[in-house]
This record gives structure tokens, sequence and C-alpha cells, in this order.
């Protein structure tokens, strides 16, 4: 990870998001995913300059690397709101170490 590492969010309707990057900026992203009328645009992410990012879903996230060939962490189904934004945190944080002792599942 480097040092001078830039973090974005991408809002549900694939809207890259590089001011205001914070925990409580990520929740209102969040929340929005419970819009029950909309089935479609069910995903945002959180993204760094390394390539690095997690996608959340209404109840799962997955951490991996972004270029060809990157590493694929896993996936995680979270248990509620307070342990997603926990994770955001940890990756706007830059804190791969608490990331990564997570429980992830490995998808292969």
């Amino acid at each position: 990870m480097s040092a001078d590492r830039d973090v974005s969010f991408i809002d549900r309707w694939g809207v890259q998001i590089e001011d205001d990057i914070s925990v409580e900026a990520f929740g209102t992203l969040l929340d929005a995913l419970n819009d029950d009328d909309d089935a479609e645009h069910v995903v945002v992410d959180i993204n760094d300059s390394d390539d690095w990012f997690v996608e959340f879903t209404r109840r799962s996230v997955c951490f991996q690397q972004a270029e060809r060939g990157g590493e694929v962490v896993g996936t995680l189904d979270y248990a509620d709101r307070d342990e997603a934004l926990a994770i955001a945190k940890e990756f706007i944080d830059g804190d791969f170490e608490a990331l990564r002792a997570r429980s992830w599942k490995s998808d292969g």
C-alpha cells in the first residue's frame, strides 16, 4: 500500500465520488441500497489508488485487488449496518491488517 494512497467511492449509479471520503458519507451511500423499488442498482464500492476495493451489496462485501490477476481476498456476509461501516472504516483508514483478519470466504 502506498503512503500517498487516495480513496474514492462509487455510488449505486456508477458515479465516482472523490470528496468527503468518510464513514458517515459512505453510510449514506450504503443506506441508499435499501431502496426496494430498484433491484438493479444494488452495489456501492470504496476504491483506492493501489487498485484495491471493497464492494458492498445489501448484505455482503467483497474485498479484492482490481488489477488483472489481482488478489481476491474473498466475500463476507456482514451482520448489520454497524459491521459494514466498520469494514468501510478499516478500508478508508488503510487498515488492511484488520480487514484481512476478518472471516472472508474464498470464491474458489
